[in-house]
């Protein structure tokens, strides 16, 4: 009899941890249907300076393709896991073109060995990083909001801020990569502020 209760407590207790790991990876927001202006409007505030920026950036993000129209809805979990898929290919497309820098002439980077030594320590490192944590919140939305999203999120802000700042102590004029880092960065944020919007602590 002993053994049995015994069982019984262990498997109660598992129950009861299973149950709050399932009820803490819910994102209590991320069914809740919005207009993209809406969604922008509440993550990036009021379409003034100083924020229009980027609340340009996020209707640019969330808005598809093929249609110009703001008042689209979906729901704020897609909203979320789109922001981080346009992270991603941002990352991407920023890495392909430090390596076009990198394997080039070296006479194309006004800061010589130190511009590539920069740029080779963002796409080596810090960009494949971020890449990976980004990929982690995407695979995870918009049904995961556990304290590990959170940590993958501002992971991938630190990576990709830590590049931007090596990248802007370079000498002048302003190296070339350094506006596709620094818009990387605000695609970052911008995710995780919609990941905020449904839950993401």
């Amino acid at each position: 009899m002993p053994a049995m209760s015994l069982l019984v407590r262990i498997v109660v207790a598992l129950s009861i941890t299973i149950s709050f790991t399932v009820v803490a990876g819910n994102c209590p927001g991320a069914r809740r249907n919005m207009t993209i202006e809406a969604a922008c409007h509440e993550v990036c505030g009021a379409a003034t300076a100083p924020a229009r920026g980027m609340y340009q950036l996020c209707v640019d993000t969330l808005r598809e393709e093929d249609t110009l129209a703001w008042s689209v809805v979906d729901e704020a979990g897609e909203y979320a896991q789109r922001a981080a898929w346009r992270a991603i290919w941002a990352y991407l497309d920023t890495m392909g073109r430090a390596w076009h820098f990198i394997t080039g002439n070296t006479t194309a980077l006004a800061g010589g060995e130190e511009e590539r030594a920069a740029y080779a320590s963002c796409v080596g490192g810090r960009y494949q990083e971020a890449e990976a944590a980004m990929d982690k919140v995407r695979s995870r939305l918009p049904d995961h909001c556990g304290p590990d999203v959170a940590g993958e999120y501002k992971r991938a802000l630190r990576d990709v801020e830590a590049c931007r700042d090596r990248v802007a102590k370079l000498k002048p004029p302003p190296p070339p990569l350094l506006a596709m880092v620094e818009a990387d960065y605000n695609r970052t944020l911008l995710a995780y502020l919609l990941g905020k919007l449904i839950g993401v602590k």
